[in-house]
């Protein structure tokens, strides 16, 4: 009886131990964000969009392989919006989902000053934005998490200092044939191509949203695990 009394102590001792310890959690972006990323629909791509999506996703997963960073760059005819927003979702989710070794950038052909429009849709679903001036230039700190060094933002071309050299994979979302700058391109890297509509100053916030949407979704789909 004594055994079995020592036994069943030991027992309770261990599972005690056991659970006093907290699990790891993953890092954890603002609730804000969590709720929109849950919230964005996913759709069904085409077999092409399919293709090039299963591509950035296997270099963005084979990252965690090598002890070396890796460099995911998107760019676009003018770094104003669409490869802002997909640098934004796409390390966002890199951070969120533990793509440790993955570090995002953007750039264009040419730059200009980030669409506002932009701004105010991160800011409206949970980002939390400061602007600042640098050296001529606005610029914009991008936080999504208080555990995270925050995403600096701003328009600069594919020759910028701040971009990095090596280990890349490039991605370009502006149109090669229907834009015109966007076919000036030289990337540091055989580009991927991941076309997404152009938003004009004449778009109303309907057409802004759904391309973002859309860009949220397939950053989604290229950082999953």
């Amino acid at each position: 009886m004594k055994k079995l009394f020592f036994l069943f102590t030991t027992l309770s001792v261990i599972a005690i131990v056991i659970t006093s310890f907290k699990p790891i959690t993953a890092p954890r972006i603002y609730p804000e964000l969590e709720a929109y990323f849950k919230s964005v629909e996913t759709k069904a791509f085409s077999k092409d969009r399919m293709d090039v999506l299963r591509n950035i996703q296997y270099n963005v997963e084979i990252s965690g392989y090598d002890f070396e960073d890796w460099n995911l760059i998107f760019f676009c005819s003018e770094n104003t919006f669409r490869s802002q927003a997909s640098q934004v979702f796409a390390q966002t989710l890199c951070y969120e989902r533990k793509h440790k070794k993955i570090n995002v950038f953007s750039a264009g052909q040419t730059s200009g000053e980030i669409d506002p429009r932009l701004i105010a849709y991160l800011t409206k679903i949970g980002y939390r934005i400061a602007k600042s001036e640098k050296e001529e230039k606005t610029m914009y700190e991008v936080k999504f998490s208080d555990r995270a060094d925050p995403i600096i933002l701003f328009s600069k071309t594919i020759s910028d200092q701040s971009l990095p050299s090596k280990d890349i994979t490039s991605v370009v979302v502006c149109d090669t044939e229907k834009e015109p700058v966007c076919k000036e391109l030289k990337t540091p890297s055989t580009p991927l191509s991941l076309v997404f509509p152009k938003v004009l100053t004449t778009d109303d916030a309907g057409k802004v949203e759904a391309t973002l949407k859309s860009i949220a979704a397939e950053m989604l789909y290229v950082t999953q695990k």
